[in-house]
């Protein structure tokens, strides 16, 4: 998936997906391990209210790339509070 596809999958249906996702791709993505983009887009491929219990903590998936790509925007959103 090249990167304009990978920005398009980052508008969700909420704005605050929208938000998070595409500031997570414009911070990281472009400088992050090929295991990290994989990550990333798989995470993008998942329903919102999975990527939110994700982000939430509420739940993990047995994939640990994304788990990792989950923490980090758990990390990215609680250093701009």
């Amino acid at each position: 998936m090249d990167d304009k596809e990978v920005l398009w999958k980052c508008r969700r249906g909420t704005k605050e997906l929208d938000i998070l996702m595409s500031s997570f791709y414009h911070n990281f993505y472009k400088s992050a391990s090929k295991t990290h983009k994989d990550g990333f887009v798989k995470l993008l491929s998942l329903e919102d209210p999975i990527i939110y219990d994700l982000l939430l903590n509420k739940i993990s998936l047995k994939d640990i790339a994304v788990n990792e790509i989950a923490d980090m925007i758990r990390n990215m959103s609680l250093k701009t509070k």
